[in-house]
């Protein structure tokens, strides 16, 4: 672990990889996978940087998983680890930085998408336009982002509150494609709890461009009373990249619970996703996003959770609620973990995900 501590941006043999897999996995979780070095050799799965959301910029200093302090940490990790590249975010680089990390990636060869905050306001287009060619320059050819940000039942309280953002954000979409198409450079819009997939879809339609479609996110419209399938079949015409996730549920006296699993422990049919996404885009990146973290509550038997989801049929709603009760298991809790300890069950959330991957999903 000292070498890997001191030398963070070698390109690290495979003798060395698998020591470090063996090594990280331990602390105070024991990985339990047999033959697990060998599981990832040539594996493509990427990792979203919120799969390591405890590392990143990390207060709490470990020696058998220290902190990341920026992407080109998080690069050297993954390769190490064996996963294909990374997706994380650009805003704050320096022309110097990217230059950096544009040499780790070609050395390591991996892949490197972006995450980039989508412009409010037309005062920001500067900015946003200077984070594009950065990325560019990295190797940098898909970036990732979310039109609202925070979760649209707990961010809108009215039906008229979610039409302004509706309509502020296909106004900013379509100042920002004319900068991704200068410089050739795509955006993927996540379902990031915020548009249902009808919705998301119509969007990718009124803007119908080449350089604008989707990060499809295996599990986030759950949490809006879609099933994953539902998803998928709306939005994979689309998708230039994606969040792989399992998720499992269980019930409570609000709505239900909703928690990220590492992949093979929940309920999302994987399998079925991951092949459409191919058969709609050949070249499709496949970024996983593990966030070990308490469930999310899904509020749905309130008043406040239906005021900008109103239109959704009642029969979606007994549909999802029929299938929470049908599928309900103990879900993963952090409460209780100290800083070392939850820093060990991430780390293993992530590797237990990348072995499955490899073994399963053919990634």
């Amino acid at each position: 672990m000292e070498e890997y501590k001191k030398n963070p941006f070698d390109s690290y043999p495979l003798n060395t990889r698998r020591k470090f897999i063996k090594n990280a996995s331990l602390g105070l979780m024991a990985m339990t996978i047999p033959e697990f070095p060998a599981i990832f050799d040539n594996t493509k799965l990427g990792i979203v940087v919120h799969s390591y959301g405890k590392r990143w910029h990390a207060s709490h200093q470990s020696s058998d998983y220290p902190g990341f302090s920026d992407a080109s940490d998080l690069l050297a990790h993954c390769h190490a680890i064996g996963a294909g590249g990374i997706q994380v975010g650009v805003d704050g680089w320096t022309e110097d930085f990217t230059k950096k990390i544009r040499d780790q990636r070609e050395r390591l060869d991996m892949y490197l998408e972006g995450s980039i905050g989508m412009p409010k306001k037309e005062t920001e287009l500067v900015d946003f336009e200077k984070q594009v060619v950065l990325a560019k320059e990295a190797g940098i050819r898909i970036l990732r982002t979310v039109s609202l940000g925070p979760r649209r039942y707990e961010a809108l309280h009215s039906r008229e509150a979610f039409l302004t953002f509706q309509k502020q954000a296909i106004h900013m979409l379509g100042k920002t494609e004319g900068i991704l198409s200068k410089h050739k450079v795509k955006l993927a819009i996540e379902n990031h709890k915020d548009w249902r997939a009808h919705e998301l879809a119509q969007l990718m339609k009124g803007i119908s461009s080449e350089w604008v479609g989707v990060t499809l996110d295996f599990g986030n419209s759950i949490a809006l009373m879609e099933q994953p399938v539902h998803t998928l079949q709306l939005l994979a015409p689309y998708v230039f990249s994606t969040h792989v996730k399992d998720m499992a549920v269980r019930p409570y006296p609000e709505g239900f619970q909703l928690s990220e699993v590492p992949l093979g422990e929940g309920l999302i049919d994987l399998k079925k996703i991951v092949n459409t996404c191919k058969e709609h885009n050949p070249s499709i990146t496949f970024n996983l996003e593990m966030i070990t973290r308490n469930p999310l509550l899904i509020p749905c038997l309130t008043p406040a959770y239906w005021t900008t989801l109103g239109q959704v049929p009642a029969s979606e709603l007994a549909e999802m609620l029929t299938w929470v009760n049908s599928n309900g298991s103990n879900l993963p809790s952090v409460n209780s973990l100290g800083p070392e300890a939850l820093l060990a069950k991430e780390e293993k959330n992530v590797l237990t995900s990348l072995a499955y991957s490899n073994k399963n999903l053919n990634l």
